[in-house]
């Protein structure tokens, strides 16, 4: 799955509607709606097919559409149903009072944005997994407004979800690396990887993971002793991870900090560690599932962050706080995020769904059909993407897409809990300033696949639940909690894939819109396949076939995954806060809040942007 510039312009022509006429892309937009329980679906899910063909319409062709008469009124029309769109609902809520009319809306089939829920039914056993945002940051707890949400949804923070069982220590199973033919010289899937328990072991958080105490030398030699590659790049490896090496010797404390967050961990790797290519390549993707980019991509000081090698006189480990996945997050619910998601549409939308508290949420039937009813207070509206908005003094009237047709509502106040690249097409009045900033927050794309197997039988044969294929498309993947306890049991199998052009020097936003249009441009049928076969070649020595295991795949793609990140690589610090504070200025009635605003993919980061838009709207 590597892009070439070809699959650059091919994924690019093929996200654009050319020649459609905009009632046209209003149908095609319409045939992208989905079931009638989205948590179900398989085959191609997160940015969905018909998600983005109005939005594209605008943002790439400049397509116009006419006017239309406003049809129904709002205190607050909310444009987004992810987690900071929710809550910007619920935080406006406590604050005008709750009989106040709200509309979201939301161009997806289901409500949650990144946070959302997949199901699986193998063998009759009912599969339930994350189908994007997961994790509660280390952190998440010290914000007051996460901790005044998820007091407000009932959820005890003094005694989180009870960790799932584990059936695979019992068994001796535990991580593994893949070591592929094209970049290593051959295939081979070894047994253990002390690198991943060094990284858990240097964060303190997860060092009840780890057994708290990092790998011996001779573990890292060992493991080295069998892995296809150069004898100079093991003994490099094995120094490396000792840590008894000051790579930067005479730099007094200034000097270093300036290598450390203006210099690549991939250039480090290779000037200052002496690692080879091979070396370099065993190391490329333990940043993908923190940062979606490559050592080449992150500073040096990014990768110490998350817990990676750099020797002796090196900072430890730290939160960063923007981090939306680090070692120091943890998994609070079976689904991610997607609990936080339904407590507050069920907060919003009192009976949607039966049940109280997170561990109800969880398992209770939700019905769809009543998330936009007439008489309703507060309504969620999927499959609208939002295409104009046009404040007034004192109202703000929002056009969409709903349903193969144009609909416009007016509003008291609006939220924009939606994607900051949309916002200059939708409201182009906005200062020149404001727009161009709001365009410099180029999202990620991230892969999440879900794998439903009738077994985990070639696993537990191979001792591997986590591997870790450096230089293939999906670079880590790991069996979640099983059905059972027995191998023969059903399970989910999380995979990984980053497509952001590793290794090609170019700045994370180049390489976050090459990654999006390679992803835009790939259809389902390509994606299986290389799943598919991916699996096969790894887990072979198992006995393990696709086509007599796998029972349904989930493909997440979000090719607007991650909120920009300031890199330190790329930005200066106090100039990219000052970008992100300019995108998120209000206008009259008109506030914005998303992860975006933050510069953050975090839970925190959505939750309090929605707290702080909320604050900002006039009385």
């Amino acid at each position: 799955m590597t892009i070439t510039r070809r699959d650059f312009l091919n994924g690019a022509a093929l996200t654009i509607a050319a020649g459609l006429a905009p009632a046209s892309l209003l149908q095609a937009a319409e045939r992208g709606a989905g079931a009638a329980y989205p948590p179900a679906l398989t085959g191609l899910r997160g940015n969905h097919a018909g998600t983005y063909t109005l939005a594209h319409s605008l943002a790439r062709e400049g397509a116009r559409y006419p006017g239309v008469m406003a049809r129904e009124v709002f205190d607050l029309v909310v444009v987004g149903g992810g987690i900071s769109g929710l809550a910007a609902a619920w935080f406006y809520q406590r604050r005008f009072g709750a009989g106040k009319r709200i509309l979201i809306l939301d161009n997806h089939d289901d409500f949650g944005g990144h946070a959302k829920r997949n199901e699986f039914t193998v063998r009759g056993q009912k599969l339930v997994t994350y189908g994007g945002s997961a994790d509660m940051p280390a952190a998440a707890l010290d914000s007051r407004a996460v901790a005044t949400l998820l007091a407000g949804l009932g959820v005890d923070t003094k005694r989180p979800p009870p960790a799932a069982p584990d059936p695979y220590r019992a068994l001796g199973m535990g991580r593994a690396v893949f070591f592929d033919a094209e970049h290593f010289g051959r295939d081979q899937l070894l047994a253990g990887d002390p690198f991943a328990d060094l990284i858990d072991a240097r964060n303190a958080e997860n060092a009840r993971n780890a057994g708290g105490a990092p790998p011996s030398p001779d573990a890292f030699r060992a493991f080295l002793d069998k892995a296809p590659l150069p004898p100079q790049d093991r003994a490099a490896l094995a120094r490396l991870a000792e840590g008894d090496t000051d790579y930067l010797p005479g730099l007094g404390e200034a000097e270093r900090l300036a290598y450390l967050k203006r210099t690549p961990y991939a250039t480090f790797l290779r000037d200052k560690a002496g690692l080879g290519l091979a070396g370099q390549r065993f190391f490329r993707s333990r940043g993908n599932d923190a940062y979606a980019l490559d050592a080449d991509g992150i500073s040096v000081s990014d990768a110490l962050a998350i817990g990676l090698p750099g020797g002796k006189n090196m900072p430890p480990p730290g939160r960063n706080p923007r981090l939306g996945k680090s070692p120091g997050s943890a998994l609070w619910f079976p689904d991610g995020n997607a609990t936080l998601a339904r407590l507050l549409v069920q907060n919003l939308v009192p009976g949607v769904a039966k049940g109280a508290g997170a561990d109800a949420i969880g398992a209770a039937a939700f019905d769809y059909s009543r998330l936009d009813t007439e008489d309703a207070k507060v309504k969620v509206r999927l499959n609208s993407t939002a295409i104009a908005i046009e404040p007034d003094q004192r109202i703000t009237r929002v056009t969409y897409g709903w349903s193969g047709n144009l609909h416009r509502v007016e509003a008291a106040h609006v939220v924009l809990a939606g994607y900051n690249m949309m916002i200059p097409f939708i409201m182009p009045g906005l200062p020149g300033p404001q727009k161009q900033a709001l365009r410099a927050d180029v999202k990620a794309p991230v892969v999440y696949s879900k794998v439903a197997l009738d077994n985990w039988q070639a696993f537990a044969a191979l001792k591997a639940r986590r591997i870790h294929a450096p230089a293939m498309a999906y670079t880590d993947l790991w069996l979640e909690t099983p059905a059972g306890a027995r191998p023969a049991d059903p399970v989910v199998l999380h995979m990984l894939y980053v497509p952001t052009v590793p290794d090609s020097g170019m700045p994370a936003r180049d390489r976050f819109r090459a990654g999006r249009a390679f992803l835009l441009g790939t259809p389902f049928s390509t994606l299986e396949a290389g799943i598919r076969g991916q699996l096969d070649r790894m887990l072979a020595g198992g006995g393990f076939a696709s086509g007599e295991v796998i029972r349904g795949i989930t493909v997440n793609r979000w090719a607007h995954g991650y909120s920009y990140m300031p890199n330190s690589l790329y930005d200066e610090e106090a100039a990219a806060q000052a970008t992100l504070e300019r995108a998120r200025a209000a206008a009259g009635n008109v506030v914005i809040a998303n992860c975006d605003s933050a510069g953050s993919p975090s839970l925190t980061a959505a939750i309090e942007q929605a707290s702080r838009a909320v604050g900002e709207l006039a009385g």
